[in-house]
């Protein structure tokens, strides 16, 4: 008779792969990406037990099986990248992510981009590049730029104020009228959107990140009210 949480966890599994599945259905199938899941859960069963502990709190519980789904999500991801990559012929490395560095470090530059910068390869810190662009400077502010215009118009102002311009909080809140809490509050909510209008942080960097427990989770709330 099969566990119970192996029963959960394949639920789970097939549940994130049909979602992560439909960004790369020209490559495999779904049920490609179900089977890599299972057998990484199969690898670590002290822990899928852990987070899907039928005897925890309803709370905890549900907890659980949300830490499963994201750490399947970020499995499922990282696997469907390989793949794509190894049947259109590239390498994962040379894929391009934007994170909240990468783009204040791009919009503080972004006035030096010319024409003579179209073919310069240059990498920005921790940076990457991508089949298309090879971590072509001109191209990555292009696509800042194009993710700074889906801004609200004050919002785009206030980053270029900030990055550009090199003004303090409290210059740009007196600009705006507004306390330097609510600009700052702006300005990381505008770069988060920017992240995710670029597509998002690259799930690789989750490699080396250990997935807390639940009894650790719930440790520091504790501590911290």
């Amino acid at each position: 008779m099969t566990e119970q949480w192996l029963v959960e966890a394949d639920e789970i599994a097939a549940t994130v792969a049909r979602q992560i599945h439909n960004r790369y259905a020209v490559y495999f199938e779904a049920s490609d990406v179900k089977q890599e899941l299972i057998i990484w859960a199969l690898k670590r069963p002290n822990k899928i037990k852990e987070w899907l502990d039928p005897e925890q709190e309803p709370a905890d519980r549900k907890g659980g099986i949300r830490q499963c789904a994201k750490a399947m999500q970020r499995e499922a991801d990282k696997y469907c990248r390989s793949r794509k990559a190894k049947a259109v012929g590239y390498e994962t490395r040379d894929e391009a992510f934007y994170n909240i560095g990468i783009i204040e470090e791009l919009i503080a530059h972004m006035n030096e981009a010319n024409e003579q910068q179209v073919t310069q390869q240059i990498r920005v810190s921790g940076g990457g590049g991508d089949p298309a662009t090879g971590g072509n400077f001109l191209i990555s502010i292009i696509d800042v730029r194009a993710a700074m215009d889906k801004l609200d118009p004050d919002d785009r102002l206030i980053l270029e104020m900030r990055y550009q311009e090199n003004m303090t909080l409290g210059q740009i809140a007196t600009v705006f009228d507004l306390s330097d809490t609510t600009i700052h509050r702006r300005i990381n909510g505008s770069l988060k959107r920017m992240v995710k209008v670029l597509g998002g942080e690259s799930p690789w960097a989750y490699t080396a990140r250990r997935v807390m427990s639940n009894s650790q989770a719930n440790a520091i709330v504790s501590d911290n009210n």
